[in-house]
């Protein structure tokens, strides 16, 4: 996995890694992400202009990030965890458990 930082919207993200077996299946996982709407990462077209930080595009994520295949990655300016969506970019809320072991590293 390339783990380099790249800049997308105004932000810097850091590719973390791809779901595993153990994140459950797609109704589990998609009950850990959340909108953040303030962090403003979303189509026009889907929200509008209000809020709207930097026009969001899956495809134009993935061609700025250095690893095509990654599927959790982290914000280096807040820290938190983001799943490139259709529409947005969605936070993604690690379980306590994933928490201790990526500190453990």
């Amino acid at each position: 996995m390339d783990n380099r930082a790249f800049a997308y919207g105004g932000k810097h993200f850091v590719p973390v890694r791809k779901f595993e077996k153990k994140d459950g299946d797609f109704y589990q996982i998609t009950r850990r992400l959340k909108r953040d709407l303030e962090f403003g990462f979303f189509r026009s077209d889907c929200y509008g202009k209000d809020g709207q930080k930097a026009e969001y595009s899956h495809e134009g994520f993935y061609a700025a990030s250095p690893d095509k295949t990654c599927d959790i990655f982290r914000c280096v300016e807040n820290g938190r965890l983001y799943v490139p969506c259709e529409y947005e970019l969605q936070e993604y809320k690690e379980s306590q458990k994933d928490r201790r072991r990526d500190y453990e590293r």
